[in-house]
Order: structure tokens, then sequence, then C-alpha cells
């Protein structure tokens, strides 16, 4: 039985997550682990102090998961949905826990709008960078529905050959998607010596998943991102992390408000 985790802080940007993590793993047929990381609070001041015991912080916390995953098992009485509380911080909890039970997929929350969330776009870099797992990520306000087009967008850079293509076409084939493959130039400025050996490998790793191709003339990413997502109708867009590659491009902070417009949609970034 595949499985999912998903991080929870309680919030209402977690909460979107978890309730698409659960509706996904319903049509998957796959179990659902709600994860959540606690801390000790510390008092502000000349003399910083703890708030309160870590044992105080573990109740707590496993009484709030108690009462979450009643509740989902009430909603989602179709999957097998389970709880746990772990110490630390949320990224080196997922990545713990990960390595132990090998998730086919691990879903968290996006939160564009609120600096201080652990949502917030420099910190889900951080978490999609650092777990080698895929790992969706979920828009506030986002509902689900069924994922019939994927898109992955890619530069046609040397590094292709370091990109996950099998693990795309595995995700295209067990969603029963259509895989479509964006890449986006302005006058052939990324083109050289190496750009059609970059493309012909990109066609023989992606063939079983039988992708379209295409191409768009454009000086701005996000907004050619935008239209291409709004106008296919796509459920997905696949990323893939590397050091000053396409992804980490999206997340620079001039482009975090053209980013809030297309990431209305999940985020899946594959290692």
């Amino acid at each position: 039985m595949p499985k999912i985790i998903t991080a929870t802080d309680f919030s209402d940007a977690a909460n979107y997550a978890l309730e698409y993590a659960c509706m996904l793993a319903n049509n998957m047929q796959a179990d659902v682990v709600v994860l959540h990381s606690y801390t000790v609070p510390v008092s502000v001041g000349d003399n910083p102090m703890p708030m309160m015991s870590v044992e105080e912080c573990r109740c707590i916390a496993e009484k709030a998961m108690m009462q979450l995953t009643d509740k989902l098992t009430v909603t989602f009485n179709d999957i097998n949905v389970s709880g746990l509380v772990m110490f630390g911080d949320i990224t080196d909890v997922i990545k713990e826990y990960a390595a132990q039970n090998n998730p086919w997929l691990i879903v968290v929350g996006n939160s564009l709008h609120n600096e201080d969330s652990i949502w917030y776009s420099s910190n889900l870099m951080n978490m999609m960078r650092s777990l080698p797992h895929p790992i969706l990520a979920v828009p506030e306000g986002c509902l689900y529905s069924p994922v019939s087009k994927i898109c992955f967008a890619c530069d046609y850079k040397k590094e292709t050959e370091t990109l996950p293509l099998n693990t795309i076409v595995s995700i295209a084939s067990e969603l029963k998607s259509q895989l479509h493959v964006l890449n986006i130039d302005h006058d052939n400025n990324n083109f050289n010596t190496d750009t059609p050996e970059v493309s012909e490998i990109l066609h023989q790793q992606l063939a079983d998943a039988k992708p379209e191709y295409y191409y768009i003339n454009s000086t701005d990413t996000d907004a050619a991102i935008n239209e291409f997502v709004n106008t296919h109708h796509i459920n997905w867009l696949i990323v893939a992390p590397h050091k000053h590659g396409f992804f980490e491009s999206l997340f620079r902070k001039s482009h975090t408000k053209e980013l809030a417009k297309h990431v209305n949609i999940p985020m899946l970034s594959v290692h």
C-alpha cells in the first residue's frame, strides 16, 4: 500500500494540504500519515527561558493530533489515517520519518502570503531542496480534483542528465495523467551546442509517458507559466530543484508576486 506523508501545524495552509492529501489517497488507495513537529516556546528578553516543559508541549501536541485524526477518520472512512507527533524542526522530522518509511509522496502547505508561516516560499524551497522525496506543495484554497494533466517545466541545460526523468514517468503513469513538457526561452538565449543532445535525452527518457512538448518564447517566465497552466488546465506543475536552475529562479524574491498568481495549483518537486 503506497504511503502519503502530510505535515501539519494546524494552520489553514496545512489544513488545505491535509484535505488534499486525504482525497488524493482515497483516489490512489494509499495510507496517510499526518506528522506534526513541536518545539519548546521560549520567552523573549535578556534571559530567554522556556515557557513550558517539553512534556507539556508534547501533551498539547498529541491532544491536538488525536482530535485531528479522529475527525479525519470520520470524514475519510475509506482510507487509513494515522497521526504522529515528534520533537524538532518540521523539515528534520519529515526527513527522519520518510527515511524509514519510503513514502510515495510528501504533501505540505504553500502559503505565499504569510511570511511568518513555515509554509512561506523560502522555507518551502528549503524543504523541497533538502528532502530527497517527491514533495507536493498545495496552496491555500486549492481543492482536490482528479490529476489528469501534469506539466514538467524545465530548461534545456546540461544538467538534464541529472533530472529525475524516470520518476516523472512513473508519477505520470501512477496518476494516469497526460504529461506536458514546457520549455520557456527568449530568442533562443539558452540555446547552445549541447541543446540538441539535451533535447534528445528528454525525448528518449520520457517516451513511455507519451508527453506533449511545448515551447514558449517569452522574457517573463512567471507570466508564461501562468498562462500555460490556465490555458491547458494543468493540475500539477512539476519542477526539479537544482542550484541556480529553473526551480530556484521561481522562488527568487522578485518573482514571488508573479509566482503567487500561478501556484493556485499544487507544485510537485522531484529529485
